[in-house]
């Protein structure tokens, strides 16, 4: 089965590239201002003023472009809009599980997958069926799955074994590429 094909990009995708571009923006327009600058005066002593005289930032007061915070402030911007495009553009975690699945001779081959919420769903469902279990929470990723349950029974042991036993051998009753590991945690309700 093929992970590549089954990973989608996350939802931040949108709002980081637009972030990361606004930022790269302004750090390439502040070095070419720079260089306007310099190749204009011919010092890079130059204030940070445009062409024409009038001030660029009135708050810069006077700064020069070879200032530690006028360098500083260009690399920040350019650092944090390369992260920033980095983390829009790659793949986030991975949220399916790949399933084999027997498919017709008519069919061919095929990937199918489930959704890590699902794995959760089927978790809890399987421990909310063991005696003693008063409620139940899961949650999953690709490769784990973690159990929590609440029981009003003190030596809770017994019980945490058979969640664990039921939730594992549901998983086993699954064909999944790679089965995730099940743990359990149990906690004490005041029923």
């Amino acid at each position: 089965m093929s992970t590549r094909l089954l990973r989608k990009r996350p939802s931040r995708i949108g709002p980081a590239v637009i972030v990361a571009l606004i930022l790269l923006l302004l750090a390439v327009g502040l070095g070419w201002a720079g260089i306007a600058a310099f190749i204009a005066t011919g010092s890079v002593a130059a204030a940070l003023t445009g062409t024409t005289g009038t001030t660029v930032a009135e708050a810069a007061g006077n700064l020069h472009w070879n200032s530690a915070v006028v360098i500083a402030v260009g690399i920040v911007l350019a650092l944090l809009g390369l992260i920033a495009l980095i983390l829009g553009v790659s793949p986030g975690t991975r949220r399916i599980l790949g399933v084999r699945a027997q498919g017709a001779e008519h069919i061919g081959a095929f990937d199918v997958a489930m959704p890590t919420s699902a794995l959760s769903q089927i978790a809890a469902a399987a421990a909310d069926g063991v005696d003693g279990v008063s409620g139940v929470k899961a949650s999953s990723n690709a490769t784990s799955t973690i159990v929590t349950f609440s029981t009003p029974i003190r030596d809770c042991e017994p019980i945490r074994a058979e969640v664990e036993a039921a939730v594992t051998d549901r998983f086993a009753s699954i064909s999944f590429d790679r089965t995730p590991t099940v743990k359990v945690q149990a906690r004490r309700s005041q029923s």
